[in-house]
């Protein structure tokens, strides 16, 4: 699941900061891999959803990023969004039924009760 906002309350922290990527040196580093994957320039191609996939430079692009870690001795950690946990689902799925039953009280006239839902 991701974060919202999440970029944004960094900022307001001041927790972002800049700096050579030789500074991470022997580090291990977390990465939202899609936050990462759509920051690279060679991989907004515009014919890409027309033609249904990937650009064809995005390997050539992905090595080259991935070659400046191992140049810096930097382990990346790629971090993807996962399963949605089955807490999450259910906690969701008891907040649809609740709106759904607030819009079919809302549709048969009874606007009180479907306020209260």
């Amino acid at each position: 699941m991701r974060v919202r906002h999440l970029q944004t309350y960094l900022a307001d922290q001041k927790l972002i900061r800049h700096g050579k990527l030789s500074d991470l040196q022997e580090f291990r580093v977390g990465i939202d891999a899609v936050y990462w994957s759509r920051t690279l320039p060679g991989l907004k191609d515009p014919l890409a959803d027309a033609l249904g996939g990937l650009p064809p430079s995005a390997f050539g692009v992905v090595d080259k990023e991935l070659k400046l870690f191992t140049d810096h001795k930097i382990t990346p950690i790629f971090v993807f969004q996962g399963i949605q946990p089955k807490s999450h689902q259910l906690f969701s799925s008891q907040l649809h039924q609740q709106m759904d039953e607030a819009w079919t009280l809302h549709a048969s006239g009874e606007r009180e009760s479907a306020q209260q839902k």
